[in-house]
């Protein structure tokens, strides 16, 4: 029994060249998906800084004045009660006290690029500091 064309398939060298092309499509998308995902861990800290700085100022205003910021099971507490969750690796570095005008929170993720050292900040004076520990 003959094969025909259509029977017998591919020959190594297109198969070769496939595999050469999937390796070179690789090697483009592999580093750029790393990067956006040290992107996306950098947003996080970002976000979660703006947020509670923001809940932080809000304590302050509504006269309750704010003596601790700590970081619980995933969740910022503020004076002992739960203000936000916490984005999956972000972890609170310190919160340094003051009064309306002067406190400061530190976050950092450590698979950030910008979030990792020495992190990000929000504090009373400038508000939210990229790369700036308090």
């Amino acid at each position: 029994m003959q094969l025909t064309d259509r029977e017998r398939g591919f020959t190594l060298p297109e198969l070769l060249i496939t595999i050469v092309i999937i390796g070179v499509l690789a090697a483009i998308a592999i580093p750029l998906y790393l990067s956006q995902e040290s992107k996306a861990k950098d947003a996080a800290a970002e976000s979660d800084a703006v947020n509670l700085g923001i809940m932080v100022r809000s304590a302050w205003t509504d006269g309750d004045g704010v003596t601790a910021v700590t970081q619980v099971d995933g969740e910022y507490l503020i004076n002992g009660e739960t203000a936000m969750g916490a984005s999956p690796g972000v972890e609170l570095v310190n919160f340094v006290p003051g009064d309306i005008e002067t406190w400061c929170v530190h976050l950092k993720h450590s698979g950030g690029d910008a979030a990792a050292d020495p992190g990000v900040r929000f504090d009373a004076e400038n508000g939210y500091v990229e790369r700036a520990a308090c």
